[in-house]
């Protein structure tokens, strides 16, 4: 993952890491791999969110009630475009080539890098 986008957690990198592997193999995937691929990476997204919202409840984090607002829309958001590419593919794969990594990047600079903050001030390592 580019430096920028790592914040330094290892296991929330790790999480994150994992989701672009999965972005990359979906971008350069042949039409029978996309929408299992896609599946994929909104299982794995799934589980993403539930981890951090487990440490965001257990650590008491300030701003849980917003980041896992944040987490239910870019979720709904990839399984609205997944319900969409069943019916029409060249819809998902707008969202997948277009704005799935923009999403991703904000949503780790601007909400997850907040967490990994809150967590360093505090000396949580995660285990």
């Amino acid at each position: 993952m580019k430096d920028e986008l790592h914040i330094n957690i290892p296991a929330m990198d790790e999480k994150h890491d994992e989701f672009l592997q999965i972005l990359s193999l979906i971008k350069s995937c042949t039409s029978k791999q996309f929408l299992p691929l896609f599946s994929e990476l909104i299982e794995h997204t799934r589980e993403h969110f539930s981890f951090e919202e487990k440490l965001m409840d257990k650590y008491e984090f300030y701003a849980k009630t917003e980041h896992k607002e944040e987490h239910k829309n870019l979720l709904g958001e990839m399984e609205y475009f997944y319900a969409q590419a069943q019916k029409m593919p060249m819809f998902g794969k707008s969202y997948i080539n277009d704005y799935a990594y923009d999403k991703f990047k904000r949503h780790v600079i601007n909400i997850d890098s907040q967490f990994a903050m809150f967590l360093k001030e505090r000396n949580i390592e995660l285990q």
